[in-house]
């Protein structure tokens, strides 16, 4: 008798874990859902913005994040797209030397706002949005033998501003994106004088300026790689070699 007793002390408890178990499963999963149902009913579809031509309803164009340009009047701020590559005209240059090998993280930047906080002027940096920007920033210097931390330390004013843009269809799929190659550019810290330094190139591997101000730059292209210097006043590239071999 005492044993049946046991047993069924022992089912009850059994019993009471199980239901206290599946109330508190019902209770959670029952919140989620609520949680679910508020966040649908509160969240907010971005606006989107007429600054380009979208016949499609592809691009549904918006404003990226805004950059000031340390020491300077100047906002650069990328127009961004939802899609994520650009189908090719008629009439885009194609490189016939493409040789893969890298994957490119997608962009969703197709231009690039430049605003004087000043004199309130605003220039865009390309004319269409016909190319992918990869990669954009201001140079900046910082001074040599700086003891402090790197984020007191203080950055001379920059010289230029460097781009990473896809604009031709080097692999002829009849899109561009980031299977095609690169084009290196500078312009003015305002978005003038924009000058292609390198074209149809694979990777940049370094970027930074040197102890005289100018642009040191390490790239790959096809199996290659070469080293350069580039004079950030006009742009101009001061000398360019291919990397030796080891053993040369």
């Amino acid at each position: 008798m005492k044993s049946e007793k046991f047993f069924k002390w022992v089912w009850n408890v059994n019993g009471l874990i199980l239901l206290m178990g599946l109330i508190i499963g019902a209770a959670a999963i029952g919140y989620n859902f609520v949680a679910y149902l508020l966040k649908s009913d509160n969240h907010v579809q971005q606006q989107t913005l007429n600054l380009a031509e979208d016949e499609k309803q592809q691009e549904k164009w918006k404003l990226g994040y805004p950059r000031k340009v340390e020491g300077s009047d100047f906002y650069f701020i990328p127009l961004e797209s939802e899609k994520l590559d650009i189908e090719v005209k008629a009439d885009v240059t194609v490189y016939n030397n493409f040789s893969g090998g890298y994957k490119y993280r997608p962009t969703r930047s197709k231009n690039i706002l430049f605003l004087n906080d000043k004199t309130n002027h605003a220039k865009w940096l390309f004319k269409t949005t016909d190319q992918l920007i990869i990669e954009f920033g201001a140079l900046s210097h910082y001074e040599e033998f700086d003891t402090r931390v790197y984020n007191e330390q203080k950055a001379n004013a920059p010289k230029a501003v460097s781009y990473e843009v896809i604009k031709n269809d080097t692999n002829n799929d009849k899109l561009l994106d980031g299977k095609d190659k690169r084009t290196f550019a500078l312009s003015k810290i305002d978005g003038s004088n924009y000058s292609e330094v390198i074209s149809g190139y694979n990777r940049i591997v370094e970027s930074n300026l040197n102890a005289e101000g100018n642009l040191f730059v390490v790239f790959i292209n096809n199996d290659e790689v070469y080293s350069m210097l580039v004079d950030l006043d006009t742009f101009e590239v001061i000398s360019k070699s291919m990397l030796p071999k080891v053993g040369e």
